[in-house]
């Protein structure tokens, strides 16, 4: 039985259908349905042109690839070169900065300590205790939009382990990762730029046309492919909520290292979007971007309105808005009687009644190597 099994091997049979097709390679297709690609918005173009000619150079400093940590929290050592980190100011929004994201968890983004990138920084990151197993910790660096720097240097990956390590968690070491770089913790409006990161994925087209892999995208059940690493902005899609998947495909579209490049985001539209989505930057507000000039100061309302407070502020605040309540009417016109004397009464004079204005009530105030 072996030996005629081995001769039919010899002799090229083959396990497929005698009868069946060979499997046609995939090509990259144009955004269908209801989406458009469209060229990126004016800031973005202003500030691309800029930000180009800066190289970072990020290196993990600790904790080393593969260690195993112990319980409770940690810190990220980081060193970053050639790329400035830049805080919101106003309207503008956050500047150039380090995202740095933990297995499939929302992007956390560094942008202390500012500066315009002129020379090496040192950065130290608290983190949050490990679950057990086995994690990726993914840095990279990040225009003001989102988009992730895909030039040798911009990004690094370790992997780190909490009790033991457990292999089966993570995509084998040196094969494909997917990484998802659409800024979905922050509104946006359209255009929506779609981008990732993609490790250790085969080269594309050493031969003519052929394709090691794609990447199908899909908003909304309609999906398109394309075979660059280049950001996507698209228009299209609906207000509110919207389903987004990434999935990295091999040149016959079958899944590539699944079920680790297979993602799916949520993005959520919402008028206005930032300020790069809006009109052209003045010359101010690109130096401001850069980190070459300050950033105008937040009003002192739009202050309140965007910091955390702690829990003693909040105390504090709970105060103030409690002593602030409006009066009512009958109580003010009681004080106002106590408070001014009837006037003496003549012949051509009655009573006189004092009304208090009744006062506003205050508004509630409400992110290695």
């Amino acid at each position: 039985m072996l030996l005629c099994l081995a001769v039919l091997l010899i002799g090229g049979w083959s396990l497929r259908p005698p009868n069946s097709p060979p499997a046609e390679a995939l090509s990259p297709s144009p955004p269908s349905g209801a989406l458009q690609e469209v060229a990126p918005p004016l800031p973005v173009q202003q500030l691309q042109g800029r930000l180009a000619k800066l190289q970072p150079q990020l290196r993990i400093l600790s904790p080393e690839d593969d260690a195993l940590l112990p319980s409770g929290p940690w810190e990220l050592q980081l060193s970053l070169d050639d790329w400035p980190l830049v805080g919101g100011g106003g309207s503008l929004g956050i500047g150039p900065h380090l995202v740095v994201q933990l297995d499939d968890q929302p992007p956390r983004r560094i942008v202390e300590p500012q500066g315009d990138g002129s020379g090496p920084v040192s950065l130290q990151v608290p983190m949050e205790p490990l679950s057990p197993g086995s994690h990726r910790l993914t840095v990279y660096a990040a225009r003001p939009w989102g988009e992730a720097v895909k030039s040798r240097g911009g990004f690094r990956q370790i992997r780190l382990h909490r009790v033991a390590a457990n292999p089966l968690q993570l995509p084998p070491p040196g094969s494909a990762q997917l990484i998802s770089a659409i800024p979905v913790d922050w509104p946006m409006a359209e255009p929506v730029p779609i981008d990732w990161l993609l490790l250790d994925a085969p080269l594309q087209h050493l031969r003519g046309d052929d394709r090691q892999w794609l990447l199908r995208v899909t908003v909304n059940g309609d999906s398109f492919l394309t075979d660059q690493q280049a950001t996507l902005w698209l228009k299209g899609l609906r207000p509110g909520a919207n389903a987004l998947q990434l999935e990295l495909l091999d040149g016959l579209g079958e899944p590539l290292n699944p079920p680790f490049n297979s993602l799916v985001r949520e993005v959520t539209l919402a008028a206005g979007g930032n300020r790069w989505q809006q009109g052209k930057l003045t010359d101010q507000e690109l130096d401001q971007r850069l980190g070459r000039t300050p950033a105008p100061a937040l009003e002192p309302t739009a202050m309140l309105a965007t910091s955390n407070l702690n829990d003693a502020d909040q105390m504090a605040a709970e105060q103030e808005g409690d002593a602030a309540e409006p009066i009512e009417p009958e109580e003010s016109q009681a004080e106002a009687d106590q408070l001014v004397p009837d006037p003496e009464p003549t012949p051509s004079s009655a009573p006189s009644s004092v009304q208090d204005d009744e006062p506003e009530p205050l508004a509630a105030s409400s992110p290695h190597d």
